[in-house]
């Protein structure tokens, strides 16, 4: 990624402030990005089309056309970005420890900074609960945008865990080594064609706000203010149309009578 682009990237995200290569900037740069650029998988689960990972597609998609992605995308177009202001990063593999009984198989890509000799996670690609802005890699407990995180390790892997209605619950669990970008291909398939995945499956679209979130499951809009909780069925393309783009700014696509996803 040139200059140019990283600023027009910048400029996507609403970041006008300089940029310092420092834990403040980078965490305020997620934190933008996380508010600005919704997840969604509509890709996936309206075209059955595997995303593709190449920085200029990926580019054209989510800074050109103001869409989103699922973390594949999102966290590999912001690994171009890091690079280009001078931030030291590499992409991480992950297993989503949310809701799962047992440890599962890797199915996730995050980003991993060096900052002063101190690792921080950087994830901008993970549409449920996890921290909301940088998280450092030692082991601590950490508050991120009003909620608590503890990393800590378990053998050669670290795992997050954050806090939900007062219990700790496994997020995230990962090696802290750098994994080849090129690898993430065989998950990025793997993610958009298996029908076990919940990507094949359910429309999801979220999207941080400063005060909460928004989040799209199916035809079901979620709109979290504070501890305020609003839920709303959505009844028909129309709605969703218009939900799509006043909620999570996604002008560019409409849905056809078959719910096909189509470029205007």
């Amino acid at each position: 990624m040139n200059q140019e682009k990283a600023r027009a990237y910048l400029k996507r995200i609403g970041f006008e402030e300089p940029v310092e290569k420092d834990e403040k900037t980078l965490d305020r740069l997620l934190r933008a990005h996380l508010e600005q650029v919704p997840f969604e998988n509509l890709d996936v689960i309206h075209l059955g089309k595997v995303p593709s990972l190449e920085e200029e597609e990926l580019y054209d998609k989510i800074v050109g056309r103001n869409r989103g992605g699922y973390c594949f995308e999102l966290n590999t177009l912001l690994l171009a970005l890091l690079e280009t202001l001078g931030f030291s990063v590499y992409p991480a593999a992950v297993r989503v420890r949310w809701n799962k009984s047992v440890v599962p198989p890797i199915s996730h890509m995050a980003l991993v900074a060096e900052i002063a000799n101190r690792k921080y996670l950087c994830d901008v690609g993970y549409g449920g609960p996890g921290p909301k802005g940088l998280l450092c890699l030692e082991e601590s407990v950490q508050r991120i945008a009003g909620e608590e995180f503890r990393v800590s390790r378990m053998e050669e892997e670290l795992l997050v865990e954050g806090v939900h209605q007062g219990v700790w619950k496994a997020v995230l669990q990962f090696h802290d080594r750098p994994f080849c970008l090129r690898d993430f291909q065989v998950l990025n398939f793997y993610c958009a064609v298996n029908p076990a995945v919940i990507f094949t499956q359910k429309r999801i679209v979220n999207i941080c706000t400063p005060s909460g979130s928004k989040a799209l499951t199916d035809m079901e809009l979620t709109v979290r203010d504070g501890d305020l909780v609003t839920r709303k069925q959505l009844l028909n393309e129309e709605e969703l149309t218009a939900c799509l783009k006043d909620d999570f700014g996604i002008r560019d696509v409409r849905l056809g009578s078959r719910g096909k996803e189509q470029q205007e």
